[in-house]
C-alpha cells in the first residue's frame, strides 16, 4: 500500500472478504447459543453463532465477538436474523463482524439465528445455559418475582424443549395420538400383561 494506511486497511478488508467467501460452502455446525438479559432487566435475547469446530467457539476472539453481538442485539432489538445482520456496531454491521471473524479466525463463522423478547414490569426473566453454551433458554415469567423459580423454568425449557405452555394449547389430535402411543407401550410391557385396560 506504499505506506498509505487507509489503502492498507482497505486491502486487508478486501482480502478478508475474499477469504471469507472461499469458506462460505463449509459446514459450521458447532458454536454457541447464549442467552442474555439487558442490564436494566427489560430485554432478553438468545443468540446462536456457529463455527466449524467447538475449539474455535471457546477462543477469546470468538467470545469477544459474542460479547459485541450481545450488546448490539440487546440495544437494537432486531425482530429477525436478517435485521440483526444489518445492526450497526462500532466496528460495522453484525454481518461485517461475522465476515471479519471468518477471515481472521480461519474458520467459517455464521450468525445462525436470534430471538429477542421484552418483558412487562410485573414479569421477570429467567435464563439458563446448558452444556457450555450448546443450549440456552430465556423465559419470561409472570406471577412471581422469584429469580430461582424463573431460572428453574428456563432450565426445564432448555432440557425438555416443550412445544406448549399449557394443556389447553395442545391440539386434541396430538393428545389422542399420545394416549394411543402410551396404550400400545403398556400392552407391550410384560409387567402390564395381566392388568385390565381402563
Amino acid at each position: 500500500a506504499d505506506g498509505d494506511m487507509e489503502k492498507a486497511i482497505e486491502l486487508l478488508r478486501e482480502r478478508g472478504i475474499a477469504k471469507a467467501a472461499k469458506k462460505s460452502d463449509r459446514i459450521a455446525a458447532e458454536g454457541l447459543v447464549l442467552g442474555y438479559v439487558s442490564e436494566d432487566g427489560k430485554v432478553g435475547a438468545v443468540v446462536e453463532v456457529n463455527s466449524e469446530t467447538d475449539f474455535v467457539s471457546k477462543n477469546e476472539q470468538f467470545l469477544g465477538l459474542m460479547d459485541t453481538l450481545q450488546e448490539a442485539i440487546l440495544a437494537n432489538k432486531p425482530a429477525t436474523t436478517e435485521e440483526a445482520l444489518n445492526v450497526q456496531t462500532a466496528e460495522g454491521t453484525i454481518n461485517d463482524l461475522i465476515i471479519n471473524a471468518t477471515a481472521t479466525i480461519g474458520e467459517k463463522i455464521s450468525f445462525r439465528r436470534v430471538a429477542v423478547v421484552e418483558k412487562a414490569d410485573d414479569e421477570i426473566f429467567g435464563s439458563y445455559m446448558h452444556m457450555g453454551g450448546s443450549i440456552s433458554a430465556v423465559v419470561v415469567v409472570k406471577g412471581t418475582q422469584d429469580a430461582t423459580v424463573a431460572k428453574n423454568l428456563a432450565m426445564q425449557v432448555a432440557s425438555m424443549a416443550p412445544k406448549y405452555v399449557s394443556q389447553a394449547e395442545v391440539p386434541g389430535e396430538e393428545v389422542e395420538h399420545e394416549r394411543e402411543l402410551q396404550l400400545q407401550m403398556m400392552k407391550a410391557d410384560p409387567n402390564m400383561a395381566n392388568k385390565p385396560e381402563k
